[in-house]
């Protein structure tokens, strides 16, 4: 939760409760004025800890990466042509086991 929001419930829940004083009370205390003017700070200070928007002028913005074409590509050999030469070694080392 942001703590913009929970600054907002603070300041509702004074202004609640000093609502409340008043209706039971019929006298105007400074207890009260207190209360409401701890709302308003709250507000305030729920109204300063909001997020910012951040605008990104197309100055600042990164450059577009390249795309994939002109990227140079790896040359990669097969595994079929290194399991023929491995498959050949051991025909020839069986076939010679078998000779002798």
């Amino acid at each position: 939760m942001r703590s913009d929001y929970a600054l907002y419930v603070v300041a509702i829940i004074c202004f609640i409760v000093a609502i409340c004083t008043t209706t039971m009370n019929l006298q105007t205390s400074l207890y009260i004025y207190a209360i409401v003017v701890l709302g308003i700070i709250f507000m305030g200070l729920g109204y300063i800890a909001r997020p910012k928007k951040v605008m990104l002028s197309p100055a600042t913005t990164a450059p577009p990466a390249p795309p994939p074409e002109s990227l140079p590509e790896k040359t990669v050999k097969p595994e079929k042509q290194a399991t023929k030469k491995r498959a050949r070694k051991k025909k020839t080392t069986r076939s010679r086991e078998k000779k002798t």
